[in-house]
């Protein structure tokens, strides 16, 4: 639930520059819908959840939603991934000095610890903009799995090609 208030005031503090630039997606306008990359089997990969907490979080069926343009958000799992939530050359333009940039994920990416509760990556790769909001389990912090983060993102890019 927080990921999607999160991503809500995200998408709202970028809606007049998404207004003004066009969707920005590398498709000219298909959408790509989130919940077809983010399977239940990537989740399972990726997770920083033990077995048992997995089980609970992916009862709640995924839940997919229209964004932007051309964009789509998929929460499911602990996880809400946004593909084209926004163009591609907003990114830096909305970056803040928190951000830690990841190397070798997409053109650009980076890392950002959300009070704790989440972690947020953001990334680029050509013209597509896609983010990874992960829920920190319990006993754990946002640095800590961040490179689940990471993983995710490098298999929703894959698949994204």
């Amino acid at each position: 639930m927080r990921q999607a208030v999160t991503s809500l005031l995200l998408m709202a503090g970028l809606a007049g520059p998404v207004a003004a630039q066009g969707s920005g997606a590398a498709t000219g306008g298909t959408r790509v819908r989130a919940c077809s990359l983010l399977t239940k089997e990537l989740i399972a990969l990726t997770t920083p959840y033990e077995k048992q907490a997995l089980t609970t979080v992916l009862l709640v069926p995924p839940m997919e939603d229209p964004i932007a343009p051309s964009g789509s958000a998929c929460s499911y799992g602990g996880v809400t991934l946004q593909i084209d939530p926004f163009p591609a050359q907003t990114l830096e333009r909305q970056r803040r000095p928190d951000w830690v940039a990841v190397p070798d994920v997409g053109d650009v990416a980076y890392f950002h610890d959300n009070r704790g509760e989440y972690a947020e990556l953001y990334l680029r790769a050509g013209a597509r903009v896609v983010t990874v909001q992960m829920d920190v389990p319990m006993g754990r912090t946002a640095a800590s799995i961040r490179g689940n983060a990471v993983a995710l993102a490098k298999a929703v890019l894959a698949k994204l090609k």
